[in-house]
């Protein structure tokens, strides 16, 4: 094997086994006032890292690189204007690479991530979600949830699911009722058949009696 393929193997080895400890933390959620001051941290491992950033993301915009800074060099570049605003500050320190923001405005409010680069890789962390403090969010009756209009439709709602409920038990009752109604006409007729047949049968049977009777009785003047 050449030498220039023994470096690249070894090379290629040695970043693989440094991949798995490489990590970058962040806090996920952090919650603060129009005008507070707070601090984002970012935990990241030390070896094998050239550079190490935050960047800016609000929604619906391109994220913005806020500063940028070599690993022991101590120094910070900011970018975009950042270090015009007086606001954002970068602590460095072993194993860390933290945002501080003071006097918060609203543009400020978004989502923020830290990055580091090494071999022309570049590894983000999660992010971490500045939000808006609700107990300062005014809640607007045109915003609200239960306006006069939703109100307005979730009582007719109600009421037209009342009123269905309603007919459909009416409907069941009427079937019901009914039913009962055609059960007992079927049992008077079927008594009233019934009836008929027994007569009917109490009929023939005194006939028969009678022509019995009758036949012995000439037969006794006969003789």
């Amino acid at each position: 094997m050449s030498l220039q393929g023994c470096f690249t193997f070894f090379l290629f080895t040695f970043a693989y086994g440094t991949c798995e400890e490489d990590f970058i933390h962040q806090q996920p959620l952090v919650v603060a006032e129009l005008g507070s001051s707070v601090t984002l941290p970012c935990f990241h491992s030390d070896d094998f890292i050239t550079t190490i950033s935050w960047y800016k993301h609000s929604a619906g915009k391109k994220p913005l690189l806020i500063a940028h800074s070599a690993p022991n060099s101590g120094r910070v570049t900011y970018q975009n204007a950042f270090n015009n605003t007086n606001r954002f500050f970068i602590t460095i320190a072993s194993g860390s690479y933290n945002l501080s923001i003071i006097h918060l405005e609203k543009e400020d409010f978004a989502t923020y991530y830290c990055a580091k680069f090494f071999l022309n890789i570049m590894m983000f962390g999660e992010g971490t979600i500045l939000l808006h403090n609700e107990t300062n969010i005014i809640i607007t009756p045109e915003s609200s949830f239960w306006s006069p209009v939703v109100l307005i439709l979730s009582v007719i709602s109600a009421i037209s699911i009342i009123v269905n409920i309603f007919l459909m038990i009416c409907t069941y009752c009427k079937e019901d009722a009914s039913e009962q109604i055609l059960s007992r006409v079927i049992q008077v007729d079927t008594n009233y058949f019934n009836y008929v047949a027994l007569q009917s049968s109490s009929v023939t049977t005194s006939q028969e009696e009678t022509i019995c009777v009758y036949t012995q009785t000439s037969k006794h003047f006969m003789r």
